[in-house]
């Protein structure tokens, strides 16, 4: 009910910003036609005209749709899905930790948004953490209008790392792996991206590493600049058999920055630090990325290698080079289905729903 309280004030907001809109394509039906004139059929093309005009007035009106969610229409021009996400878990742990009591409820995610398209040729995305620091999440326009290749311009994730750019609706944990916390995360930018046959590709700069990579303390450095690549190839695409869903890719990021302490960062799921580096930088930042995942029928597995190099030119006590200061990051998880549905449909479509004589989605899933 909170859900759809919001959303309806939501859509109520865009129909008040537009009020002068809707009345113009109201009040001004196609004007009918004075008397015909009685030769060579032309009323029944001023008939079919007027009938024409009306069909394009109707479609150019703003109207209110709810299929799963609100969406509000502007004929077939514009399209806007006004969305809100509350997902909330259990935890426990038998760690002392500052912060918290973590065997309550934990409301982990409270985020607001909406998603659409205008003109079939560019869709968008606004989306907001509620009681959040960082607060705007993914802010964008994506731009399709060329056959093999989208433009995207806003604020989105770097196209690094298969977990960190997999959505948390999707995610197979209530966490995404500690390998993540390497991947940059979300900042300003523009990115090609598309497919041409079984590759998938994504070329982007960005204003700065990623937000993954600063933390509140202003003291320390992050990477400016940074290029961003990742190629994803599914080979056996075309094809009808096992294989069909199987994927694997490269990744790649690089960027400067300044003489000072890196703010990089590793965090638990509970929060708590177990990489944080305390050693002065200077130089170029890469990451390497390999990952794969294959999902055949009810079971998956997905993996991923991360390696991150940080450059400390003239760090010495004699201002010469030291060795890159490196970190490393892997993980393996895979994922049954129990209750038999196919695993690229997600669990939220079960073969037999719960409240329709059968049992709903029972997975059972593991991670190192």
């Amino acid at each position: 009910m909170i859900c759809k309280a919001l959303a309806v004030i939501g859509v109520m907001t865009l129909f008040l910003s537009h009020p002068s809109s809707a009345q113009e394509t109201t009040t001004q039906p196609a004007e009918r036609p004075e008397k015909a004139d009685t030769t060579k059929k032309e009323p029944e093309k001023t008939d079919t005209t007027t009938k024409e005009a009306s069909s394009d007035a109707t479609k150019r009106e703003w109207r209110l749709s709810w299929e799963n969610r609100p969406s509000v229409r502007y004929g077939d021009l514009v399209r806007i899905d006004v969305r809100a996400r509350f997902i909330g878990d259990v935890r426990g742990s038998d760690a002392s930790l500052e912060e918290s009591d973590t065997s309550r409820l934990d409301i982990a995610r409270r985020r607001v948004g909406a998603t659409g398209t205008i003109a079939r040729v560019a869709d968008f995305q606004i989306e907001r953490e509620l009681a959040s620091a960082r607060g705007w999440r993914d802010v964008y326009v994506n731009y399709r209008g060329f056959d093999h290749m989208h433009i995207q311009g806003g604020q989105f994730k770097l196209p690094f790392g298969l977990d960190e750019n997999t959505s948390s609706a999707n995610l197979d944990f209530v966490y995404r792996s500690r390998a993540a916390a390497l991947s940059p995360g979300r900042d300003p930018g523009i990115m090609a991206h598309g497919r041409v046959q079984a590759l998938r590709y994504e070329l982007g700069v960005f204003a700065r590493d990623g937000d993954n990579a600063r933390g509140n303390d202003t003291q320390r450095v992050s990477g400016g600049w940074t290029a961003a690549a990742r190629l994803v190839a599914q080979p056996f695409r075309s094809f009808t058999s096992v294989l069909e869903d199987f994927q694997a890719g490269v990744a790649y990021t690089s960027s400067d920055v300044p003489a000072g302490i890196a703010d990089l960062r590793g965090d638990t799921a509970f929060g708590q630090p177990f990489f944080r580096p305390e050693f002065a930088v200077q130089g170029t930042r890469q990451r390497v990325g390999l990952e794969m995942r294959w999902r055949p029928g009810p079971f998956s597995m997905q993996s991923e290698l991360v390696r991150l190099s940080n450059e400390r030119r003239g760090q010495s006590v004699e201002d010469t080079d030291l060795p890159p200061l490196v970190a490393t990051a892997w993980y393996v998880h895979g994922t049954w289905l129990v209750t038999g549905a196919q695993k690229t449909r997600g669990a939220d479509e079960p073969r037999r729903p719960l409240f329709c004589g059968g049992f709903g989605s029972v997975e059972i899933a593991g991670r190192v």
